[in-house]
């Protein structure tokens, strides 16, 4: 599957490469869950089909080990296809470096970037492995927070920006293709997109998922600031995520 006609060269035109990922694993925990799915597209500067690389790999579990029934019922993707269909952890790790080309300007755009990027990490650490390029971060969900009223799923992104001809199938190549088209109308409704790389929101109740990303402000992001941006705040030193400060965290529901 082709992500056609996702001119996002030219929405980002400072970087050399984009990379979109998404995963799909098997609960919430990056220290005790993993992926089952991961998906990503390149697209370099010249924005040519040719310049295009893809992935979108079923990754198989530890021997003995089940994908949980509310991940299966979420997904779709169940123990017998990742069996049949799925490569080694090792194996996906080094699909996905492959698909990354050596260039200096690298951005990599993900949907809850925190969660996917990540578990990405992670994996690839396992392995004693990282990613061979320095890059930037752009996630959409820290830009929708601003844009718009509750909920902030990619599929809410789809319906408020009446994307047709894509879906939020939790899995992550469609995932992937819908995100690229939610990117090219969140440019086109506010052109601002660039003061939100590096720049990730943080729930004040739940906290931040996973470990800090280096490289990447973090925000406590309020819903409901009609007249500032996450950015503002933060160039203004405000909201800075401090840890100590959050309220008690409660109970995580699974990613929407």
């Amino acid at each position: 599957m082709t992500v056609q006609n996702c001119d996002i060269p030219t929405v980002f035109s400072g970087y050399e490469q984009i990379i979109f990922i998404d995963v799909e694993t098997t609960g919430l925990s990056v220290k005790e869950n993993q992926i089952i799915e991961l998906a990503a597209v390149r697209r370099f500067e010249s924005g040519s089909l040719a310049d295009e690389k893809e992935i979108d790999l079923l990754v198989k579990l530890p021997a003995g080990e089940k994908n949980p029934e509310e991940i299966v019922e979420l997904t779709h993707i169940t123990d017998e296809m990742l069996e049949s269909e799925g490569i080694s952890e090792n194996e996906a790790v080094d699909a996905f470096l492959d698909i990354i080309y050596p260039a200096e300007k690298t951005l990599i755009i993900a949907h809850n970037a925190q969660f996917d990027l990540s578990f990405v990490l992670k994996m690839l650490e396992k392995y004693e492995k990282s990613i061979p390029v320095s890059f930037d971060i752009l996630d959409t969900f820290t830009v929708l927070k601003d844009r718009k009223a509750y909920p902030h799923s990619l599929k809410d992104a789809i319906v408020y920006y009446e994307i047709v001809g894509v879906e939020n199938s939790h899995r992550a190549i469609d995932d992937v293709k819908a995100l690229c088209e939610v990117v090219k109308h969140m440019k086109t409704e506010k052109d601002d997109l660039e003061d939100y790389i590096n720049l990730i929101g943080v729930h004040r109740v739940h906290g931040l998922q996973g470990e800090r990303i280096g490289g990447i402000s973090y925000c406590v992001q309020l819903l409901g600031s009609k007249n500032k941006r996450l950015p503002d705040f933060f160039r203004e030193g405000k909201r800075l995520y401090e840890p100590e400060k959050l309220k008690e965290t409660r109970p995580l529901n699974f990613k929407e």
